[in-house]
């Protein structure tokens, strides 16, 4: 950390492209660890000059067959080194060819020794297989083979415990106190996520039962996990725990979902439509014969609701889609209008949409059957509440109420910033919304993101002071300053931060200055503030007629 911070780098610089020089010595791994765990990312590696593929190791681990889970439950075992003995052991070097079972003896053991060889490429080319093996989340400890026999599970005498680094460094990136949040009223948008609430207080068991679920005889609280894709590998074993009508899989899961979570997960549909799953118990996991339930009978999408739409045809206009009730039920006919994919800033690619891709779109109207054409759903997909729509839906804490949903700036398929408040003390409001290892903001880019395109989603500390709420509408960028005279602001960063600052096409600026009604521009450390003031002042009377950067245009059409 302190060589990271003495180079003027702050913990937001980890987005940059970084190359790991290898030094001498196996030790090099647990320094590695560290930058890799502040990273959260296997970065490039070089040694004496030569790159060295440290991902292909990876997923050629991750990719290794096993023998499924051994007769008796392995706590300690020992990769690579002399046979001590004491412990289960893999002879194990670089290009080793592994059998199944040494395989599952690597991936299945609870605690690991890994010995690896004297030079530091091929200690660096084992590290990563068995990192591939057991887990990025389940590294082992980085042995001599000299220690004593370990004496339980818990043992700290048995190395360097690569998993507790790369726990600790990730402490360094929470950089905010819940204690510093503002606290604001509750907001009165609740109702909207009634039926969320009411389906995440329903019996996860019930769920599971219709997903196709069973539970382990010996433990009623273990139950068969419903994703049977990767990364189970086939593993039939239960897997599945349930707790306070949570469940988390030790496979698939960061953190416990809820029942609209894993139903939506399992289904891949909205936890909206998941919702509707849970609490219609006439609904099927599999798609039913057309009119197997007659339209009338069966309860239309709410406006504002997230769902699935299936692209059928794409048209000069507009494109057709079909959206099905709960995810799983009655088909309805549904259209994204063509310009609400192409009306975008300059240099944001129009999303390119064709007949079978899936779009996560908000319903906005029903349009009532005209002469020649049957009545359809119209579909938003670029207005910012669809983004508000999916971060809620992920986080418990906005759906009952103790964070709210502030503000939300969006440019479609680019950036979006969503802007939340705790309504309770000692509450991490931006924390909650990015869940263990940004398991929920994960799950909420993903659901923006469909079909693929990369636009980033950012969680915001809402503050009533202008000045505080500016500097955290930048981030990610770090600011060193920030000055404000009336409706202008001068943001003063360091060298590298202005990229960050700016932003790609300068949408990070200009979001930040919508969402304070500021008319913002960045500056480098050492920069004339008052000239730098008087030329924002110039820029905007010049550009008086049109919203400038940091502007809103109170009259212009919200779509």
């Amino acid at each position: 950390m302190e060589a990271w911070t003495g180079r003027g780098l702050t913990i937001f610089d980890q987005r940059s492209r970084m190359l790991f020089v290898a030094g001498e010595g196996p030790d090099v791994i647990a320094h590695y660890t560290a930058v890799c765990g502040l990273a959260k990312r296997w970065i490039e590696v070089q040694v004496k000059g030569v790159p060295l593929d440290f991902q292909r190791a990876y997923d050629e681990g991750r990719a290794l067959a096993d023998a499924g889970h051994p007769a008796e439950r392995l706590v300690w075992a020992q990769a690579g080194g002399e046979d001590p003995g004491y412990l289960p052991h893999v002879a194990f070097e670089a290009g080793t060819n592994l059998s199944r079972e040494a395989v599952s003896t690597i991936r299945y053991a609870r605690r690991l020794r890994l010995v690896p060889p004297g030079r530091v490429k091929p200690a660096l080319l084992c590290f990563a297989l068995v990192a591939g093996i057991r887990g990025a989340e389940r590294l082992p400890f980085l042995s001599t083979g000299r220690e004593p026999e370990p004496g339980g599970k818990d043992s700290p005498d048995q190395g360097i415990d690569l998993h507790e680094i790369r726990k600790r460094i990730g402490t360094h990136r929470r950089l905010r106190r819940p204690d510093a949040d503002e606290i604001v009223k509750p907001g009165a948008d609740l109702a909207s996520y009634r039926r969320l609430a009411q389906a995440n207080t329903t019996p996860i068991e019930s769920a599971l039962l219709r997903l196709g679920c069973s539970t382990a005889d010996d433990d009623p609280a273990l139950w068969d996990c419903p994703r049977t894709g990767p990364p189970h590998r086939k593993d039939a074993r239960p897997s599945l725990r349930i707790r306070r009508n949570r469940a988390r899989c030790g496979v698939c899961d960061r953190e416990p979902l809820t029942p609209a979570q894993l139903v939506a997960d399992t289904l891949q549909i909205t936890p909206d439509e998941a919702a509707s799953f849970i609490l219609d118990l006439k609904c099927v996991t599999g798609r039913p014969a057309l009119g197997y339930r007659r339209p009338e009978l069966v309860s239309p999408p709410r406006r504002g609701t997230l769902v699935t739409a299936h692209v059928s045809a794409s048209r000069p206009d507009r494109f057709d889609c079909v959206i099905y009730d709960a995810g799983v039920g009655y088909r309805r006919n549904a259209v994204i209008w063509r310009p609400d994919t192409a009306n975008l800033p300059e240099g944001v690619a129009p999303l390119r949409l064709r007949r079978g891709d899936v779009v996560t779109a908000l319903t906005a109207e029903f349009q009532p059957a005209t002469p020649g054409r049957t009545g359809y759903w119209q579909l938003s997909i670029d207005v910012p509440e669809l983004a508000v729509r999916a971060v809620a839906s992920q986080v418990q804490e906005i759906i009952d109420g103790r964070v709210v949903v502030k503000d939300v700036e969006r440019v479609m398929g680019a950036r979006t910033k969503v802007v939340v408040a705790p309504t309770e003390p000692h509450l991490d409001a931006v924390g909650a919304c990015l869940g263990t290892d940004n398991s929920r903001g994960g799950a909420a880019y993903r659901l923006v993101n469909r079909p693929a395109h990369n636009e980033r989603l950012e969680i915001i500390a809402y503050s009533s002071d202008r000045r505080t709420y500016l500097v955290n509408a930048m981030r990610p960028a770090e600011t060193v300053d920030a000055h404000i005279r009336e409706g202008d602001a001068i943001v003063v960063v360091s060298p590298q931060q202005l990229h960050n600052a700016i932003g790609e096409g300068g949408l990070n600026v200009q979001l930040a200055g919508r969402l304070t009604g500021l008319y913002t521009e960045v500056v480098v450390v050492g920069t004339d503030l008052d000239a730098a003031f008087a030329n924002l002042e110039e820029r905007r009377r010049r550009s008086k007629e049109h919203p400038g950067i940091g502007e809103r245009d109170e009259t212009a059409d919200p779509r």
